[in-house]
């Protein structure tokens, strides 16, 4: 009977220690980001110090190659099939999945705080029917910076440019093609994001604007028809680059990649590339590379520098969440000031809050971003709707008036097709 007891109270003890264990297990967040060197071992070290002060939760960090993310989500979110509880979502497919209700709307407790702090272009997709979904980690930029290769100027003598004629004037004088192959790039702005901002920048500093009376996208202006013409021509007639970036995936190549091999003078590109000429190719900035002011392009016009800004990544919780309780303390714990700003620098990023724009170990860590910061009250939000559905368009459309590949009369013609494909394909929220 003794022993009967023994062993009873045996198997209850190991009972107990089973189900303790079992209670203590850590809640799982899953967290699905896309690939970008710097930005993932940036959010690595943010989970691993998250964890040691939440030792209840466990995040389970996915990283995805960019061509292949939006799609991961199309599917996990509003298909309901699996996926993560947090995402780090691109703001032009905020849109769709906001309509779809396949987000949290932010807690209250956030959202106060971001309409007070945060810059309104970061805002701008997040919001519906004065509701937000999700939270912003950065201000995007894709105009108002110039990536240059330090090491070309100083070999050759040349000095930075101070206006958009001397940009220009470099470029041209650098740049060498042999038939087809670009040998040395001059200026590359031709990716996907540089042609959109760049092309939206000069239509806002002719004095115009790219939406109708409606809210439709409208590029039947003189405006927009002269800034595309000065575009087309620095590939056509002044060879500064070819088509190369334009038709490339964002995993194949970009402007920044010809800097780092020392066959590209000057690119049109957001201050993220770099963190990825450091992480990627081992640059060093003030060195190897240099991230200077991109000049405006109508100086003597009397318009300000004006500019078109995206609404950038953002942190958001899926609505299918079962764990939204740890999901959220892990988005309020990225999104803690000191945090932030600490990814920010990492990332080589404009941090999306008026705030922490001026926090001291910013402004010394990043001095380059002067330029930016400058621009920042210039910066007008580009609208609501899926940017990347107008970048593909607009990449075609120039390929083809490049070419003259006989698929349009004239430039008018282009931006008249784009106008009426863009009125049928592109849905404005």
């Amino acid at each position: 009977m003794k022993k009967l007891l023994s062993l009873l109270l045996t198997a209850l003890m190991i009972c107990g220690l089973v189900l303790g264990a079992s209670a203590e297990e850590p809640t799982v967040v899953k967290f699905w980001s896309h690939h970008n060197a710097a930005w993932n071992s940036s959010y690595e070290g943010l989970i691993a110090e998250f964890e040691a002060a939440n030792p209840d939760v466990k995040v389970e960090y996915t990283i995805f190659p960019y061509e292949d993310f939006e799609a991961k989500m199309q599917t996990s979110l509003i298909a309901g099939d699996g996926g993560a509880d947090v995402y780090e979502v691109w703001g032009g497919w905020m849109l769709d999945f906001i309509d779809a209700g396949a987000l949290c709307e932010t807690p209250e407790k956030f959202v106060a705080d971001l309409r007070k702090d945060a810059f309104p272009p970061v805002l701008g997709t997040l919001q519906k029917d004065g509701k937000i979904y999700g939270a912003p980690v950065e201000f995007n930029v894709e105009y108002g910076g110039l990536l240059v290769n330090k090491k070309l100027f100083e070999e050759n003598g040349i000095a930075y440019p101070a206006t958009w004629a001397d940009v220009m004037d470099i470029a041209r004088q650098v740049a060498v093609k042999n038939g087809e192959v670009m040998e040395m790039r001059g200026l590359e702005y031709a990716h996907l994001d540089g042609l959109l901002n760049n092309f939206m920048a000069m239509i806002l500093q002719k004095g115009a604007y790219y939406v109708d009376a409606d809210g439709k996208l409208d590029f039947n202006t003189p405006e927009a028809a002269e800034a595309m013409t000065e575009l087309v021509s620095y590939v056509k007639d002044d060879n500064v680059t070819n088509l190369d970036v334009s038709y490339a995936h964002s995993e194949d190549i970009d402007g920044f990649d010809y800097i780092c091999m020392d066959e590209c003078y000057m690119v049109t590109r957001g201050p993220w590339v770099i963190a990825e000429c450091i992480e990627t190719y081992g640059k060093e900035l003030g060195v190897d590379i240099d991230y200077i002011a991109q000049p405006a392009f109508y100086p003597d016009s009397g318009i300000p520098q004006l500019w078109t800004a995206e609404t950038g990544w953002s942190l958001c919780v899926s609505a299918n969440t079962q764990v939204a309780d740890a999901a959220w303390r892990f988005v309020e714990f990225l999104l803690e000031p000191e945090n932030l700003v600490r990814h920010n620098i990492n990332c080589a990023q404009l941090p999306p809050r008026a705030s922490e724009i001026s926090d001291p170990l910013y402004l010394e860590m990043m001095p380059y971003m002067k330029p930016l910061l400058d621009l920042l009250p210039n910066a007008q939000f580009i609208g609501a709707f899926n940017t990347d559905v107008l970048k593909e368009y607009l990449v075609q459309m120039y390929g083809s008036l490049v070419t003259d590949d006989g698929k349009y009369e004239s430039v008018e013609d282009a931006l008249a097709k784009l106008t009426e494909d863009m009125g049928k394909t592109l849905k404005i929220y």
